[in-house]
């Protein structure tokens, strides 16, 4: 297999991007919630508690500063997973940030995969101090 992976994608690993600011609303915490199907009440209210997943809906206001929008065929989501010191909650105000830390690449049925990893980190802004952090791992598919 050709590597797919360029120097500029290659260059990316190890850089950290952000922070970039999230406010977390009650009305934003319900439609996740509703979106997803989960009924609880917790996810509704003044002081609604986010659900566990519900930073997956932290993106900064631009373009992701990384893999370039023409790399591959398709992008895709992989997976995340996110770990708290508390829950989330609406009213926060959190400075989020994510560093790549690490880009490879794969073969499959339907052609070259490229996987992207992020670790990410959360602030809150009020309290100064991490309440949490993440993975997330996306790729992009090339067709053979």
């Amino acid at each position: 297999m050709t590597s797919r992976i360029t120097p500029e994608v290659a260059a990316l690993a190890g850089k950290k991007h952000g922070p970039f600011r999230v406010r977390l609303e009650a009305g934003a915490i319900r439609k996740f919630a509703d979106a997803v199907g989960d009924p609880n009440p917790a996810y509704r209210g003044e002081d609604a508690v986010a659900p566990p997943t519900f930073a997956t809906t932290f993106r900064p206001e631009e373009a992701y500063p990384d893999v370039p929008a023409d790399f591959g065929d398709v992008g895709l989501h992989a997976s995340q997973c996110y770990e708290f010191d508390r829950p989330l909650r609406a009213g926060d105000v959190l400075d989020v940030s994510f560093t790549i830390t690490d880009i490879y690449e794969k073969s499959g049925r339907s052609g070259d995969l490229v996987f992207v990893e992020r670790e990410y980190e959360f602030i809150d802004v009020n309290a100064g101090e991490r309440i949490g952090g993440g993975k997330w791992v996306s790729l992009r598919r090339f067709n053979k």
